[in-house]
């Protein structure tokens, strides 16, 4: 009877036990101490008292040489800005724990400490334990004095954490991202729990900070008493984890590589197709106006994809560079409604008319305006203004402005020394006629309708037309 009894209760333990998930970082072992080294273990726990899910959470972070500087941080969410942080930092050569410091930020800027007031009514966090913990690796030469290693293991319980109101936390997601952050080289003054942080390396390819992404489905505990804290087990880098989002939705995706495709999608539509759009029109070709809309077609394609990442990356919208984009992504749609109309009504009247005049408007206004949006996404992201990146997109930027600009003058130039022009024409006549400004792309559209047997003789009647005098239009 006992052992029914033993084996019934094992079984029960197996249908409502799950797994901690793990992630760990493995530092360089040839420059032990030169990169991100920590593991996180993680599990969720049904709790019916409160018919919410806690978060269970234990996290170590490995030191060499005894090493008293830098921090580390991790924290669900997708990036930085309103990301719950657990923040680890201390001396393992002194007599005082590892400092756990839980902080947030609204931006990307120095993350403050959070307090009690601070969380939402229901939630609550704890630090169950912290220490410090010798060891040695084994995976090191014995000739290198660099083995011995001191491991900082702390561990926090976050009750009802999906009340956290700065990111979504869900038990039931199978692709949580978590973000983390390194710094190695703060000498602290004081190990205080608002200690001021200096800032990790910007980019995630220099090391600085990075995302991974949790089942937390998998960790669900329905057991009846509250569990044990996670273990991190030793030689796994990665138990219901992965640095890319699987299993996740598309909003998941947008949080993690999507971020990158909404930047790229958006640089390669502002910055490359829709200036290369007006020199197709006004190039003086024959196909200039299928060269132009089907560029432009291609570009506002490529700004709805971005537009639609950063939306379902940043649900709140709350920053200039947000609301610019959202206007600019309305813009693309009457923009193509405004080319149609004009090109329907020049093809008509063999002139330009005031919705000629607010498309080409309106297209400079568009194209100037994506430009400085780019900058902003760019500070948005955590670049400072004197980076390299946010300075190159400046200069790329007004570069690209200039020649746009000298390269059109110069088609116009070039088109109108080549125009039809009658041998009555008198010297003094000249400003009666309409033969300056704009017109190689009114003879690209003409052209394009001529090839297609429409808007009634093409170039030579564009050109009829233009050479009449105001009074006869």
């Amino acid at each position: 009877m006992p052992f029914l009894t033993a084996l019934v209760m094992a079984l029960l333990a197996l249908t409502v036990t799950a797994e901690p998930v793990q992630y760990c970082r493995k530092g360089s072992r040839e420059r032990p101490g030169t990169e991100a080294d920590f593991c996180v273990g993680a599990l969720t726990f049904r709790n019916d008292t409160t018919s919410s899910h806690d978060l269970f959470l234990t996290m170590t972070v490995r030191r060499y040489e005894e090493s008293a500087k830098g921090w580390t941080a991790v924290g669900p969410g997708s990036m930085m800005k309103d990301s719950l942080m657990f923040i680890v930092y201390g001396d393992p050569r002194g007599n005082e724990k590892p400092i756990v410091s839980i902080r947030t930020t609204t931006g990307h800027s120095q993350p403050t400490l959070l307090q009690k007031s601070d969380l939402p009514r229901g939630m609550d966090l704890r630090v169950v334990s912290s220490a410090w913990m010798a060891g040695a690796d084994l995976s090191q030469s014995k000739s290198n004095t660099n083995s011995a290693y001191h491991l900082a293991r702390v561990s926090i319980i976050c009750y009802s954490c999906h009340l956290w109101p700065g990111t979504d936390i869900s038990a039931e997601s199978t692709s949580q991202p978590w973000i983390w952050a390194w710094n190695q080289d703060q000498d602290f003054e004081v190990y205080a729990f608002d200690a001021h942080l200096q800032m990790h390396k910007h980019h995630a390819d220099k090391g600085g900070w990075g995302r991974f992404f949790f089942d937390m489905k998998r960790s669900i505990n329905t057991a009846p008493v509250a569990p044990s804290l996670p273990p991190v087990r030793p030689h796994v880098d990665q138990l219901g984890s992965s640095v890319f989002p699987t299993g996740g939705s598309i909003a998941q995706i947008a949080s993690g590589p999507g971020s990158f495709i909404h930047g790229l999608s958006m640089a390669l539509a502002f910055m490359l197709l829709l200036p290369a759009g007006v020199i197709g029109l006004r190039s003086g070709s024959s196909q200039g106006f299928i060269i132009h809309w089907t560029i432009q077609l291609t570009a506002s394609f490529l700004i709805l994809v971005g537009f639609s990442l950063g939306l379902m990356k940043h649900r709140r919208v709350d920053t200039v560079h947000q609301c610019v984009g959202i206007g600019l992504a309305a813009l693309v749609g009457a923009q193509g409604l405004l080319g149609y109309w004009h090109h329907a009504r020049f093809v008509r009247l063999k002139r330009r008319t005031w919705v000629s005049h607010l498309h080409v408007w309106l297209g400079r206004v568009f194209m100037l305006t994506g430009w400085v949006n780019l900058v902003t996404g760019l500070r948005l992201r955590g670049l400072k203004s004197d980076s390299g990146l946010v300075i190159s997109t400046i200069i790329i930027g007004c570069l690209e402005g200039i020649c746009l600009f000298v390269a059109v003058r110069w088609l116009q130039v070039r088109r109108a020394q080549t125009a039809y022009q009658p041998v009555w024409v008198r010297e003094g006549d000249k400003d009666s006629f309409a033969l300056a400004g704009d017109m190689d792309d009114e003879e690209s559209e003409c052209a394009d309708a001529d090839d297609r047997g429409g808007g009634g003789g093409g170039v030579e009647d564009y050109q009829r037309a233009l050479l009449s005098t105001p009074t006869e239009k």
